[in-house]
């Protein structure tokens, strides 16, 4: 599975002034931001600028849709439908009838990403990311899921939901996005988070100021080491089905082979 992106940087939906701003950041994806960011009085001028946006300037984004089953996300899902971005994120996303509704709605050009934050979520994530081709990643909405769990929204606290969720992700063969790391202005705490989620098993995280994006893009970035290591790996065997071998006194087999194709995309990234 390749690597969709490592950045999906958040943009309020209402602020169309910094949609170019965004995009102009550097971040793997940009998501338009219909729900949370978007006060309830502003909902409908943030579709219609988001719609605009899309229609006329930039399809290759993705938007974060209301819950699908409120009247809000299905003004939000109808409207897009039209529009036709790259992306739809079904906020809240907690079952596979969710999921297919948005997959018969949409044209096959747009893809899905289901945000998972809530425990109902968690517990259906693999039967959300696997219903459908146009499913490519999950996301882990880590406040709301702190709430749900009764528990602090940081990381040590929040490490089974993730792991849970990267289960789900790999099993369905999903990329899998991480919440953002709220305090933007600690880029060492996001370094170091990053690495984390990582090693966890997360493809990417997100972001919501565009400071963060080179954070996160390092924090993915594999040593030169380990990529001096994936290359001696690569030129000493002839693809999946090679047999073992040993590179600098470790064997090597597929699993091997396929971790270090992995880290070579990575910094090519």
């Amino acid at each position: 599975m390749s690597q969709l992106f490592r950045s999906v940087l958040f943009v309020p939906g209402s602020a169309p002034d910094r949609f170019e701003k965004a995009v102009g950041a550097g971040a793997d994806l940009v998501c338009i931001d219909l729900e949370d960011a978007v006060l309830p009085e502003d909902k409908d001028m943030a579709r219609q600028a988001t719609v605009e946006y899309i229609t006329q300037v930039n399809r290759n984004v993705c938007v974060r849709i209301n819950t699908i089953d409120s009247w809000l996300g299905q003004q939000d899902l109808s409207a897009l439908v039209k529009a036709s971005p790259a992306y739809i994120m079904l906020a809240k996303c907690e079952s596979m009838e969710q999921m297919t509704t948005a997959c018969h709605a949409c044209s096959p050009q747009t893809k899905l990403i289901g945000l998972i934050e809530t425990i109902e979520g968690l517990d259906q994530a693999y039967n959300i990311a696997s219903c459908a081709d146009k499913v490519v990643a999950l996301m882990f909405g880590g406040a709301d899921m702190a709430a749900e769990l009764r528990c602090d929204f940081s990381f040590q606290p929040l490490l089974f939901a993730r792991s849970q969720l990267v289960l789900a992700a790999a099993k369905a063969g999903v990329d899998v996005i991480d919440v953002p790391y709220v305090d933007f202005k600690d880029l060492d705490g996001l370094f170091e988070e990053t690495k984390a989620v990582k090693s966890l098993g997360f493809t990417g995280k997100a972001a919501i100021h565009p400071n963060q994006v080179a954070t996160i893009h390092l924090g993915f970035t594999p040593s030169a080491e380990q990529v001096a290591y994936a290359e001696c790996v690569m030129a000493a065997v002839d693809g999946h089905d090679a047999g073992v071998v040993v590179v600098k006194g470790k064997m090597v087999d597929k699993p091997i082979i396929v971790a270090s194709e992995r880290i070579l995309a990575l910094a090519k990234h």
